[in-house]
């Protein structure tokens, strides 16, 4: 639905976020969207990425996606649109710097619609 963002829902307090406790759902969880600022282990049994990101999407549409299904909604079209591959058809490639344009022109190729993207300037020291 293109008229309404699925982001930072309201009046879902009811929503809750269910550990995920099935060991193969939680290797192609961590597979395809793995918990980057945690360890491994810290990450599977607190899942604090994956609760944040249903509670903020997920909830949207918890009534046609429980928890369950918005995973696998969420890793399917992981597969389905490769961004990581679509980047690298196009010549870009992690470690260098790129135009927006460029980056959205790829992007657009596998998603239709130009991606709302944006550049955060990163300073040394960061993490």
């Amino acid at each position: 639905n293109n008229s309404v963002m699925l982001n930072n829902c309201v009046g879902n307090q009811k929503v809750g976020y269910d550990i995920i406790m099935d060991v193969r759902k939680l290797s192609e969880l961590d597979k395809r969207w793995p918990q980057l600022k945690y360890d491994y282990q810290t990450g599977i049994d607190e899942q604090y990425l994956w609760k944040k990101e249903f509670l903020k999407h997920g909830s949207c549409g918890i009534k046609r996606y429980p928890q369950p299904a918005y995973f696998d909604l969420a890793m399917n079209l992981k597969d389905k649109f490769d961004l990581l591959s679509t980047l690298r058809n196009h010549g870009i490639t992690p470690g260098s710097t790129y135009l927006l344009h460029d980056i959205e022109k790829a992007i657009k190729t596998v998603s239709i619609k130009v991606p709302s993207l944006k550049c955060i300037e990163k300073y040394p020291g960061d993490v």
